[in-house]
């Protein structure tokens, strides 16, 4: 459409120009958003575990003797097998003691002379409660274990009640424990991010370049 005004030096005119915004590939989005994702959740997990670990710290330097709520251990030997296999990861609740029952599996400190010291995650095959202290105490034994533990777990000892068992994820975290690891996990994909950004600045600074110049 085309419109004429009279001025006094002439007639100007007036076009209606629409601008094409030009649609990013599919696939760049994709790969754009993506690595965003991946970034955001990296930085919160290294924050959470950052808090984390610096909480218990203060704990520590201050004397108070803390087992957090939840918790994630890795499993490393085949006591408990089928029910949970080597490099499974166990994640633990923090119960009361009462509320602990035969079947129910934990993981606990072992005050065995063998083992002490050793986290160890058992089941529960018999419970025992003293009437005059009130304290409870639990029998334990490995799935895969011929006979029960030779030390009963006091209930000060226990870590917590494993309510969720995750695969193989025990590889996963010694691979992370080498530096290696951590480059290829943390570093990499900030780097893919920020080359991303990179390239797009740049490519942004030569279109407004290349624009000066066909002016």
């Amino acid at each position: 459409m085309e419109k004429k005004e009279k001025h006094l030096f002439g007639t100007a005119k007036h076009f209606k120009v629409k601008v094409k915004k030009a649609k990013e590939p599919p696939l760049k989005f994709i790969v754009s958003v993506m690595s965003y994702a991946m970034f955001i959740l990296l930085f919160l997990v290294g924050a959470t575990l950052f808090v984390y670990v610096l909480d218990i710290k203060i704990k520590e330097a201050k004397g108070i003797q803390y087992t957090p709520e939840y918790n994630a251990y890795v499993v490393l030997t085949g006591s408990m097998i089928p029910e949970i296999l080597i490099n499974d990861v166990v994640v633990t609740k923090k119960e009361e003691a009462k509320s602990l029952e035969t079947g129910d599996i934990i993981t606990f400190i072992s005050t065995d002379p063998r083992f002490t010291g050793m986290t160890i995650t058992h089941r529960i095959i018999n419970k025992y409660v003293d009437n005059v202290t009130g304290e409870y105490s639990f029998q334990t034994r490995g799935d895969n274990n011929p006979s029960p533990d030779s030390v009963l777990t006091r209930e000060n000892k226990i870590l917590g009640k494993v309510i969720l068992k995750i695969p193989k994820l025990g590889y996963i975290q010694q691979f992370l424990a080498t530096k290696g690891g951590w480059i290829i996990v943390i570093l990499v994909p900030c780097l893919t991010v920020l080359s991303y950004d990179i390239l797009k600045l740049v490519k942004v600074i030569t279109n407004k370049k290349k624009r000066v110049t066909v002016q």
